[in-house]
């Protein structure tokens, strides 16, 4: 049964029925009913109402063509994990492809575009300069960005707020007395990492603390660019009282090259992290994050998506989520330095 047959059964309108079988806007509950309960005399035992409906849709998501972007970073894993569920829930098509710095038009991600029925998009992860994008607007494809988004130009996303929370952990380490802060940044040509340190940017100018790019070393978001950033950090200038990493993962690393260097966590040097991954609580010690309430935007990304397939009407979408910071023993006040 399709969208037109169940509306002319309910006497509503189409994009009524699609609404409401995608639990989206406001409808009388006897509205609600009519429309799910003629659905459902079509449906099988456990199947999606949307995919029943013919509202079953190809969703590609283009991560990174990179080949440790979900081994090393488990919060990337966790994200593209739960969307996946959240999409294939719906009775929709999960499709993940990779995506490499500086596509040309003629690449394998634009070939996606050209050659496969794709109903919308999701950017997961963009670059700096992402073509991308552009292409996907140009095409008319609905499409949203999330983990990194463009400041200085439109674009629909639904992301967290990465500028905010790392705002915060430079607050937070200034509260503590922290004047030298060391920044083990990711990669400097993805959004995400460089939206963290546009908020340490914008706390180290509204705290007057004196910004040197010496102090920020940026790599892969690895365990290893952690180790080797927080001992090139540290050996540069035994005056930095703090680290933060851009992820937990990188903290970690961090935490092995700051014990090699026989400096305590936080007596020495305070560490923060970012994501609150589940083995951050249990580290030694315990390590202060920045939390991100991922659990929650999965399904807000496939309604949202769902709606800007099914309605014409809206422009843009700009969503922001919060993010909180998680304090833990990693933290501490600054050490005085003779």
């Amino acid at each position: 049964m399709k969208l037109k047959e169940i509306a002319a059964k309910a006497n509503v309108s189409i994009s009524t029925v699609s609404r409401i079988i995608n639990n989206q806007g406001n409808f009388s509950e006897d509205t609600r009913r009519k429309v799910m309960d003629i659905a459902k005399e079509y449906l099988k035992p456990g199947a999606a109402p949307a995919k029943i409906a013919g509202l079953s849709y190809t969703i590609a998501v283009f991560v990174p063509e990179v080949h440790d972007f979900v081994d090393n970073d488990p919060a990337n894993s966790t994200d593209l994990s739960h969307l996946k569920e959240e999409f294939e829930a719906h009775g929709h098509r999960f499709l993940l492809a990779t995506h490499a710095r500086g596509a040309q038009a003629g690449g394998p991600s634009y070939r996606l575009l050209a050659d496969q029925h794709i109903d919308a998009a999701i950017v997961f992860d963009p670059f700096a300069e992402d073509p991308l994008v552009d292409e996907l607007a140009a095409r008319g494809i609905p499409y949203l960005v999330t983990n990194g988004r463009r400041y200085d130009r439109s674009q629909n996303y639904i992301d967290y707020d990465n500028r905010r929370g790392a705002y915060e952990v430079i607050s937070h380490l200034h509260r503590l007395g922290h004047r030298k802060i060391g920044l083990i940044a990711g990669p400097e040509d993805h959004l995400v990492s460089l939206n963290r340190l546009d908020g340490c940017k914008d706390a180290f100018r509204d705290l007057g603390l004196a910004w040197n790019d010496r102090y920020v070393l940026a790599g892969a978001f690895d365990p290893s660019h952690g180790h080797q950033a927080a001992k090139r950090l540290i050996g540069q200038d035994r005056g930095i009282t703090a680290l933060f990493a851009f992820n937990d993962i990188m903290a970690f690393g961090a935490m092995k090259a700051l014990a090699e260097l026989k400096l305590k966590i936080p007596k020495d040097v305070s560490l923060v992290g970012f994501d609150d991954l589940k083995l951050s609580e249990y580290m030694t010690p315990p390590l202060t994050t920045v939390r991100r309430f991922r659990y929650d935007i999965s399904g807000l990304i496939v309604k949202m998506l769902t709606e800007l397939i099914t309605n014409k009407t809206i422009s843009e979408v700009h969503i922001s989520l919060k993010t909180e910071l998680i304090e833990r023993e990693s933290c501490g006040p600054a050490p005085a330095r003779g």
